[in-house]
């Protein structure tokens, strides 16, 4: 069927270019009524096109029906004035030829406002005021035409006035219609409404050449204005076979939807300016022209109302909700924008990528409400932190960016420090004070990287560095992100391997000073991955903290862990275990209970476990850590500060919260032998932690000497590689037994003989395995070693 009107199109081709050059010759009576009978041919021809089109294709059928019933319409009008004219007789006003051709144009309008509909999913609300201001508009002119009309006219001349006035309005309205569409559409429209619109146009144009001819008494039929005609009436048969849209619009946009009430709004102003300073108008043109300007302008005041609200809409699109600064989207705009202008130019610039350090832990154990007001006073911070000139964006979660427009490693540097810096202060939220730390990845463009997104990445790369070395902050370095695409594979495993019996614990002896037994062992956690053998804690505990699975992974360590302490007691080496807290399980009121059903499991009593807490964890929130630490103390488990004298070093938590041991870091044990001051800190440190009733510990003995000038400054228990390397409770086992059979009053026998022994298997491994990243780790004394405070 397509194939049948596409050559009923051509046919009408045809007969259009007979058409034209007919009516573009000197006209005879002859080819004068050849061309009229040929336009009327073409009206039957392209209505019974468009009824086709609605009977034969789906979809739009009512408006192609309406506008072919509309051009038989103003065929069959045509036609009839046609015969009426040939054979001179007088026409009534209004004739049927009038009747046809103003039914072709209500048709019309129906027509373009069905198809309309059916290509806009919805009409905004001030759609409709348009539609008022173009009526008010069309009757103030109506009204304004007819005055001048009646005036020089008979009254029996009333109905021909009428027709005379219908005319011009109604090609007013299909003008009114044709700029409607593409002032509500725009103009990259598909091809029906350039077909309409032309045929709508030829058809006004047409019309009020005729009118003018006809009332100037200089009407001739035939000539360009039929050809004009006949144009019009083609026009619609190849609209109706145009392939319909397969989607709608979306809405109605532009500065296209205001030419309406713009051209009516300029037409009424120009009626009552006429009206005012020519000829007098009636009141009821007046009136519908002051209410046509009335209508315009609040029209117009809903635009720029609209207009406001859609920037203000677009700034919400590019700001974060939670904290009032950029987000994503605003920060990628930015960055790309940077990205290409740095590309035609030599300009420098620099990205920080800012993560908080368990913030996981604060949203899981106190809620979303305290992390989102967290987050907003962390953005406050770092906002304060930066020049004027750079943007801060959240990225989402606790990730946060910068971007340092006009920025070297040296400013990248010092933005990062004051951050960090302004971060060191605690948080006051509500009724909770929460310390943060947070770790800055730094890339600088074009060094680092010369796209956007490489840099960004490279950003990500060197903050998870700075987490993973707990430097606070780091710089990309090439062949730094090697391991990148492995990062999501190795949480995934480690989420999969957790209760999977791939965790190994190792074992490091903490000996008593005094006697040179072993007081106790630390333990610390390796993964055997299925594929990659085991990995050190370096390498997953920084993920495992970072995406909230220390809790578990916790847990499951100390399970093991008591698991081994019960094996031990059960062959008489009544040592205990102490086991690392990460600060989830410091903030989780509900750990206790889980610590007290581990150990009625394995049948232990509360003395034989320590749990070791850094000071950052003991900081993020006193009022909970206290609560739980307390619970815990009562239970008769003891408390010890892991890596004392790194963190914030505050008196005020001894004092306030149920602490029996200080480990100093090995940091100062190291300088020992060659740094008067370290060995003064330590030696200051052994005797404020004596006076407060605690122990002191120390980690990172390497060497005979160091421990020697320990037990001189009276240290109670001491651990490191010179005493005994981490390593699995079967290999470990033998030396706890000759430690327990060669106890000594003066500790130097024992201490030599035990350090001989495990001094060889230390040798063959790097330091790092022994104590880096240990977030679980187990060494628990059995015994008291101290007065001043009491333990059972």
């Amino acid at each position: 069927m397509v194939r049948v009107a596409r050559w009923a199109l051509l046919v009408a081709a045809v007969f259009f270019a007979v058409t034209t050059v007919a009516g573009l010759r000197d006209s005879s009576i002859a080819i004068n009524e050849v061309d009229r009978w040929l336009g009327n041919g073409f009206s039957a021809a392209a209505g019974t096109m468009c009824l086709a089109r609605a009977i034969l294709v789906r979809g739009e059928r009512a408006a192609w029906v309406a506008i072919g019933i509309g051009l038989l319409f103003y065929g069959a009008g045509t036609a009839y004035f046609t015969t009426q004219v040939a054979d001179r007789n007088p026409q009534p006003s209004p004739s049927p030829a009038d009747i046809g051709w103003l039914v072709f144009y209500l048709a019309t309008y129906i027509s373009v406002i069905l198809l309309l509909r059916k290509r806009v999913s919805r009409f905004h609300p001030s759609v409709w005021l348009d539609a008022l201001v173009g009526g008010l508009g069309v009757a103030a002119l109506a009204s304004g035409l007819a005055a001048g009309a009646i005036g020089k006219v008979r009254a029996t001349s009333m109905s021909a006035v009428g027709l005379n006035l219908a005319y011009p309005l109604a090609d007013l309205m299909l003008l009114v219609l044709v700029v409607s569409v593409f002032g509500l559409l725009g103009w990259r429209l598909e091809r029906v409404w350039y077909l309409l619109g032309g045929s709508l146009i030829g058809f006004a144009v047409a019309d009020t050449i005729v009118v003018g001819e006809v009332a100037s008494g200089h009407y001739s039929a035939g000539g360009p204005v039929e050809v004009l005609w006949a144009l019009a009436l083609v026009l619609p048969a190849y609209a109706a076979w145009q392939r319909p849209p397969r989607e709608k619009t979306e809405g109605l946009t532009g500065w296209g939807v205001l030419a309406i009430p713009a051209i009516f709004a300029i037409a009424a102003l120009a009626l009552l300016v006429f009206g005012a300073a020519v000829q007098r108008l009636p009141p009821a043109t007046v009136a519908l022209a002051a209410a046509t300007v009335l209508v315009a302008l609040v029209r117009t005041a809903i635009t720029f109302a609209e207009v406001r609200q859609l920037a203000e809409t677009k700034l919400q699109a590019r700001t974060d909700e939670l904290t009032g600064l950029a987000n994503r989207r605003a920060f990628f705009e930015r960055l790309d924008g940077l990205d290409v202008s740095a590309n035609r130019g030599a300009r420098r610039f620099a990205l920080l990528v800012l993560d908080l350090d368990r913030f996981k832990e604060i949203n899981d154990s106190l809620g979303h409400p305290v992390g989102d007001d967290l987050l907003k006073l962390v953005g406050r911070r770092i906002a304060a932190a930066l020049r004027p000139a750079d943007l801060l964006a959240r990225l989402g979660g606790d990730e946060f960016a910068v971007i340092l427009e006009d920025a070297d490693a040296a400013v990248a540097k010092m933005v990062a420090e004051r951050v960090l810096t302004a971060l060191r202060d605690p948080f006051d939220v509500g009724a909770v004070t929460l310390h943060v730390d947070a770790s800055i990845g730094a890339a600088l463009h074009p060094d680092d990287a010369v796209t956007a997104s490489v840099l960004l990445q490279r950003a990500d790369v060197a903050m998870y560095a700075a987490k993973s070395a707990r430097s606070g902050v780091e710089y990309y370095r090439p062949g730094a992100d090697v391991h990148t695409p492995d990062r999501l594979d190795v949480i995934e495993a480690l989420r999969g391997g957790l209760g999977d019996d791939q965790l190994r614990v190792h074992y490091q002896m903490k000996v008593d000073l005094r006697t040179g037994s072993c007081h106790g062992v630390e333990a610390l956690v390796r993964w055997e991955h299925p594929t990659k053998g085991l990995l050190q804690p370096d390498v997953f505990l920084p993920l495992a903290e970072h995406t909230g699975l220390m809790r578990p992974l916790t847990l499951e360590v100390l399970g093991l862990a008591l698991g081994q302490c019960r094996r031990w007691w059960d062959v008489g080496l009544d040592i205990g275990v102490a086991v690392n807290l990460s600060a989830s399980n410091l903030l989780d009121t509900g750990f206790p209970a889980e610590v007290a059903d581990l150990l009625e499991l394995h049948g232990l009593p509360a003395r034989a476990l320590e749990f070791e807490i850094t000071e950052t964890a003991l900081m993020l929130d006193r009022i909970r850590t206290a609560a739980v630490l307390t619970t815990l103390r009562e239970m008769g488990i003891h408390i010890a500060v892991d890596d004392y004298g790194t963190g914030y070093s505050s008196l005020s938590y001894l004092r306030e919260l149920p602490v029996d041991a200080l480990k100093m870091d090995k940091s100062f044990v190291v300088h020992l032998e060659s740094d008067p001051v370290a060995a003064a800190i330590v030696q200051s440190t052994v005797g404020l932690a004596h006076s407060l009733g605690l122990r002191i510990v120390v980690e990172g003995v390497e060497t005979e000497t160091a421990m020697r000038r320990l037990t001189e400054f009276g240290c109670d228990l001491a651990q490191g590689f010179y005493l005994g390397c981490p390593q699995p409770a079967d290999e470990l086992t033998p030396l706890l037994w000759h430690r327990h059979n060669h106890r000594s009053p003066a500790g130097s026998t024992a201490l030599s003989a035990g350090s001989s022994q495990s001094q060889s298997q230390s040798q063959s491994q790097s330091q790092s395995v022994g104590r880096a990243g240990t977030a679980a780790r187990v060494a628990q004394p059995a015994e008291p070693v101290r007065t001043g405070r009491t333990w059972t």
